[in-house]
């Protein structure tokens, strides 16, 4: 299966997976949602990547891709539209690694080994300890860098401490 990338309004993620799923069977769509907290809000999801929809198919043919263009709320494909390109190499094993874990992401555990790396034991990061960037104990995230886009989009994600 190939693995590409779709630039949809902003907001309009949830939805267009939806219609896209619907009017596309061959292909499997993938919107990822992190879990955050704050005082006003509690808690709530929010995407991981804002405007953007990663999808699977065995061949992009030029009937799925029309039939995708169609669909409300569609931008264009990564990078354009006459140059369609497939996610491949660590992006793709990072974006394998998201599928695993589930299109909706909580809390993970990790574990502080002193002198050596963190290690994410259950949850979403699992798997990616060596794209952790900065942990933040007082607030309890962990700062990821992204393979997926151009410029390494960095994100943060809550974790729990494990005894």
């Amino acid at each position: 299966m190939d693995y590409y990338c779709a630039m949809v309004i902003t907001g309009e993620e949830k939805s267009f997976k939806q219609s896209a799923s619907a009017a596309l069977p061959q292909g499997h769509f993938y919107i990822f949602e992190r879990r955050l907290h704050n005082r006003s809000r509690g808690w709530f999801d929010v995407p991981l990547f804002p405007g953007y929809v990663f999808f699977g198919v065995d061949e992009l043919t030029p009937e799925f891709f029309e039939q995708l263009r169609s669909i409300k709320g569609f931008c264009r494909i990564l990078y354009d539209n006459q140059n369609p390109v497939k996610i491949t190499g660590q992006s793709l094993d990072e974006l394998q690694l998201f599928i695993k874990n589930g299109e909706h992401w909580g809390i993970s555990k990790v574990l502080f080994v002193p002198g050596q790396k963190i290690k994410a034991i259950s949850g979403p990061l699992v798997g990616l300890e060596g794209q952790i960037v900065a942990v933040n104990r007082k607030r309890k995230q962990i700062t990821v860098q992204s393979s997926l886009t151009q410029d390494g989009k960095k994100f943060d994600l809550l974790y729990e401490d494990v005894e």
